[in-house]
């Protein structure tokens, strides 16, 4: 079968063959160089449109456009986050990510339950115990004159922020990291799925622990919780358990990697924020915004004429957060990255109900990060005859960023 078949093979008959456009987020031209740069291709197409296999093979449709993104967001009736992931299905089974994959009254029990875990009082509570871990990390690296950021830094602090919220040591980081990349990298199926029940076998022995001997953390949270006054079951402490272990780990990393990828290729802008200090904390939003990391998905719930497309329950509806940043119409010369922008309201940490829980966490952790590199480790590029390496699979994300300060 060739592509052209393949293709109209997986196009359902209600969708019309003007909106189905060839396009994968993992394979997109210039992907592994700026995935960024490659959405800017979609701005040039329809504002929504059908692909076969736009993420993990996936069929859905794609929405373009910031203002439509978050209409989808903002209508969870609609627009359901049932079964977003499909983590718990890749292991045969069946239970949700909490809150993540509950709508409604079932999702704000559960956010209500949640919200104080990652409360800006709670997040400054732990300010102390996170910078350590950066310091550490940062220090280890600063004498070196060089070195792989996303291996020496990026991925392992994040990492120890989360094992010390869920009371885990911290020698753990390299198999978590492993775990990680296989569930949300893999490069084949079984490998998400053999990923997939590594976790899940791990996270089972500490809640069996935590039954046995509470701590003052976030699995001991769980075990203890209670929603409309009755105990949380199995599959909900692990559905909880399961995505701050998922959400934890992968996009402070990927964001903290584009972040310092453009510093080593913008050296005015690196500059810039170690002259004045005080525009870091603009710094990062203006980062966010251009380097949005997520997609998600959302379940279309009954048929709908949405903006003029037929779509039917059961379709997917694909929101990439960064195509929202990255759209002129919300945001004027979205590519460029501007300290001073005046309009900041980005959409990285979602909108709606399901609006990123831990978003005060991960602010904290990126400013801390850029802080401590940008005032320990001099000015650095990247290394001469090397070259960033990027991915748009899953959370997008950088797979190698070798840096120079010598």
């Amino acid at each position: 079968m060739d592509a052209q078949a393949e293709i109209e093979f997986a196009v359902p008959a209600h969708v019309p063959p003007d909106l189905v456009r060839d396009w994968a987020f993992a394979t997109a031209p210039g992907a592994l160089e700026d995935p960024f740069t490659a959405l800017s291709a979609l701005y040039d197409g329809p504002d929504i449109f059908w692909s076969p296999y736009a993420r993990f093979d996936m069929p859905a449709w794609v929405v373009t456009r910031h203002e439509l993104i978050c209409e989808v967001a903002q209508d969870p009736q609609t627009f359901s986050n049932f079964r977003q992931s499909g983590f718990s299905q890749l292991m045969g089974e069946d239970w949700d990510l909490i809150p993540l994959e509950k709508d409604g009254t079932e999702h704000s029990a559960f956010r209500t339950l949640m919200n104080p875990l990652f409360s800006p009082k709670r997040v400054a509570a732990i300010e102390a115990s996170v910078r350590g871990v950066a310091e550490s990390l940062v220090g280890a690296l600063a004498d070196k004159g060089e070195g792989e950021l996303m291996s020496a830094f990026a991925r392992p602090f994040p990492v120890s922020v989360f094992l010390s919220l869920m009371g885990l040591p911290l020698d753990l980081t390299p198999r978590f990291l492993a775990w990680e990349d296989g569930l949300l990298h893999g490069k084949t199926q079984q490998d998400r799925v053999d990923a997939a029940f590594a976790i899940k076998r791990y996270l089972n022995e500490v809640i069996a622990e935590r039954r046995a001997r509470p701590a003052d953390d976030l699995v001991s949270f769980a075990v203890a919780g209670t929603v409309d006054g009755r105990r949380l079951n199995d599959e909900e402490i692990m559905g909880i358990c399961y995505l701050l272990f998922v959400a934890g780990l992968d996009t402070v990393a990927s964001t903290l990697g584009f972040i310092f990828k453009h510093l080593a290729e913008n050296p005015a802008n690196q500059q810039r924020l170690r002259d004045e200090p005080d525009l870091r904390p603009a710094a990062i939003e203006e980062f966010l915004r251009a380097f949005s990391t997520t997609t998600s998905n959302r379940l279309v719930t009954r048929d709908i004429d949405f903006h003029g497309v037929p779509m039917k329950a059961g379709d997917r509806i694909i929101l990439c957060w960064a195509l929202s940043g990255l759209d002129e119409r919300e945001f004027p010369d979205a590519g460029a990255v501007d300290f001073r922008r005046d309009h900041l309201r980005h959409t990285t940490f979602a909108v709606g109900p399901h609006r990123c829980i831990g978003s005060h966490l991960a602010r904290r952790e990126l400013k801390i990060a850029l802080d401590l590199v940008l005032d320990r480790i001099p000015p650095f590029r990247l290394k001469p005859g090397e070259k960033a390496i990027t991915h748009a699979t899953g959370v997008f994300g950088v797979d190698h960023l070798p840096l120079v300060w010598r």
